[in-house]
């Protein structure tokens, strides 16, 4: 008999009941969310051996690598505004041909939607403003330009929103951009 007792016990630590079989499960749980917030107080600047200014520097680092990247991305573009074309039209195929080469390179997402260009206020010295929306992909990206009535010249800038849309922009837009 007390062979099948042991028998009988051993299945058990086996294939536990449900409910012990939760009991562990909660245990193991609580065990590795213990150890995650002893490693979180610790700053876990045991594990990777870097120290505050190390990692102050990596930060300053990491966002001036960013503003470069916002500066390439919205560093103006120009073409000549041919005569007798109006500037709307010619704005919004030189922008056309801008983004299809974003898309190409993979600096945009595809496939290119829309672009509308609009007046956006009164022109200085010759220069006439200019907001454009472009839809790609569905998404919405926000241009600026200005056409040179004088040299016959459209410039535009494509605008990087700051990560929240209180803060100003992270590099301003080029003066060349701006009327």
């Amino acid at each position: 008999m007390a062979d099948s007792s042991l028998r009988a016990f051993a299945r058990t630590a086996r294939h536990p009941p449900l409910w012990a079989r939760w009991m562990m499960t909660i245990a193991v749980f609580a065990l590795v969310i213990a150890a995650i917030a002893i490693i979180a107080r610790s700053g876990g600047s045991e594990s990777n051996g870097s120290s505050p200014s190390e990692e102050a520097l990596a930060v300053a680092e990491a966002n001036s690598e960013g503003r470069t990247a916002i500066a390439e991305d919205e560093a103006p573009h120009s073409s000549r505004l041919p005569p007798g074309i109006a500037v709307q039209p010619a704005l919004q195929s030189a922008i056309v041909a801008d983004v299809r080469s974003r898309i190409r390179t993979g600096q945009l997402t595809g496939p290119l939607q829309s672009v509308s260009c609009r007046a956006s206020g009164p022109a200085k010295a010759d220069r006439l403003p200019y907001s454009c929306t472009v839809r790609s992909a569905g998404i919405a990206y926000l241009f600026v330009g200005v056409a040179d009535e004088r040299a016959l010249e459209l410039t535009w800038c494509k605008v990087d929103p700051p990560p929240a849309a209180k803060d100003p922009l992270e590099v301003p837009v080029s003066p060349r951009c701006r009327a």
